[in-house]
C-alpha cells in the first residue's frame, strides 16, 4: 500500500516528470491560460503557486530559485514584477480550474488552467458589463382579437 505519496508520476521517469511540470509551469505564467488533463492541472497548482509566492517574497534568493525552476528571464521579471502587483492580498490560490469535458482521442477529463484576476480587474470587468448593458428590447407580437371581435368577424363572414 503506498502510504504518503504526495505526487503523481504521470507514467514518467523522475526527469522527464519534472520536465514536463516545468513546461507546464512556464505556459501558464507566459500565456495565462492553459488547457490539460485534470491530473496535470492539479499538479501544476503547486508549481505555479510556489513561484508567485517567489515572487511575492522579493528577495535575492527568492529570485534565484524562480531562475532555477523558470527558463526565460523575461518570465521571471514577470513574476516578480506584474504578478506581484496584480495579487498583493491573495497567499494562495492563484489558479483557476475549469473543467471542460472529455479528451476526443481517449476521453481524458481536461481542464483549463488559467490565472485569476486581481481584485481591481475584476471590479472593472463587472463595471463595464453594467455599463455596456442595454435594455432588452420587446418583440412586437402581433395582437391576439377578442372573442367578440372574432365572433362579429365570423357572422360577418358568413352573410
Amino acid at each position: 500500500m503506498p502510504h504518503q505519496t504526495h505526487e503523481r508520476k504521470f507514467g514518467r521517469t523522475t526527469d522527464q516528470r519534472l520536465a514536463m511540470l516545468r513546461n507546464l509551469t512556464v505556459s501558464v505564467l507566459r500565456y495565462e491560460k492553459v488547457r490539460t488533463t485534470e491530473a496535470r492541472g492539479k499538479e501544476i497548482r503547486r508549481f505555479v503557486d510556489r513561484m508567485i509566492l517567489l515572487g511575492k517574497d522579493g528577495s535575492l534568493s527568492a529570485r534565484r530559485q524562480a531562475i532555477a525552476w523558470l527558463p526565460e528571464p523575461e518570465l521571471v521579471d514577470k513574476v516578480f514584477t506584474d504578478l506581484n502587483e496584480r495579487f498583493p492580498d491573495r497567499r494562495s490560490g492563484f489558479l483557476r480550474m475549469t473543467r471542460i469535458g472529455h479528451r476526443v482521442g481517449d476521453a481524458a477529463p481536461m481542464v483549463q488552467l488559467e490565472l485569476m484576476p486581481s481584485a481591481a480587474d475584476e471590479r472593472k470587468t463587472k463595471e463595464t458589463a453594467e455599463a455596456e448593458a442595454k435594455p432588452r428590447r420587446r418583440l412586437g407580437l402581433p395582437r391576439r382579437r377578442s372573442a367578440e371581435k372574432k365572433t362579429a368577424a365570423a357572422g360577418s363572414a358568413k352573410e
